[in-house]
């Protein structure tokens, strides 16, 4: 079994547990630092020992500074460590932070795009898909960087947004996929806000017992779909990876 030569090299940190680089690519507004947030309160509820960091970095206006990062970990070993880390960053969404954009991409081993389904934000979208397809497109058509479409803001009234169908043209004219099938069964349709607030709703029942366990962690079965919705690119990414880290090491 031959790994995919131009795959980044998957490294480890002090203590030997591999360490993957998960990168939120998208316009500014888009969903990227909610996304993130939402997956670290779930992490924190569902498994806290495998939350490891968490660090914002905004502007007055609460937008994306640098980036924004988090570390999880999967599993557990004999001794006590992670199977696996996943280091997930977001970037500035905003024209003028293109260096930083870069910068953060360097090193990733899997990205999630985020495309806003907001009608007009038709061309922020095309501009941020044409920047990764300069940056990487390569590394995407080949699969040496696996990737996954979150489409938020589902919520919109049906005329105010996008369809799965017009992203799949965004991803055909911004030069990422010539492929309509590749780019459907990529895609996801989210809601960051609905996530959100559904999260906020089930931990404000008064009964506790009803949506955790014995250990006092979050059951997942209680999970609101559109949580589940959110957090499915990050798990099906790392599932990625990981059959990518194992052809690797073979």
């Amino acid at each position: 079994m031959q790994a995919n030569s131009n795959f980044e090299v998957i490294k480890r940190d002090h203590q030997g547990v591999p360490v993957v680089k998960i990168v939120f690519w998208g316009p500014t507004l888009a969903g990227k630092t909610t996304a993130l947030t939402i997956t670290k309160v779930l992490k924190s509820l569902e498994d806290p020992e495998n939350v490891y960091k968490f660090l914002k970095l905004e502007d007055p206006t609460g937008r994306t500074l640098f980036f924004d990062q988090a570390i999880f970990g999967v599993g557990k070993t004999a001794a006590g460590l992670p199977i696996l880390k996943y280091h997930l960053f977001t970037v500035p969404g905003q024209e003028r932070h293109a260096g930083q954009r870069k910068v953060v991409l360097r090193g990733a081993h899997g990205l999630i795009v985020v495309v806003d389904s907001e009608k007009s934000r038709w061309e922020e979208n095309k501009f941020s898909l044409q920047e990764i397809n300069t940056l990487a497109g390569d590394k995407l058509a080949s699969g040496a960087l696996p990737y996954h479409i979150m489409l938020n803001k589902m919520d919109l009234p049906r005329e105010q947004r996008i369809s799965s169908l017009e992203v799949g043209k965004l991803l055909s004219e911004s030069g990422v996929t010539t492929s309509l099938r590749d780019a459907a069964v990529r895609i996801v349709e989210v809601s960051c806000l609905e996530a959100r607030d559904d999260l906020k709703a089930l931990l404000s029942k008064s009964d506790r017992s009803m949506i955790v366990d014995a250990n006092g962690r979050l059951k997942k079965e209680v999970r609101p779909l559109s949580v589940t919705r959110v957090i499915k690119s990050v798990e099906s990414l790392i599932r990625e990876i990981i059959i990518q880290m194992m052809k690797q090491q073979s």
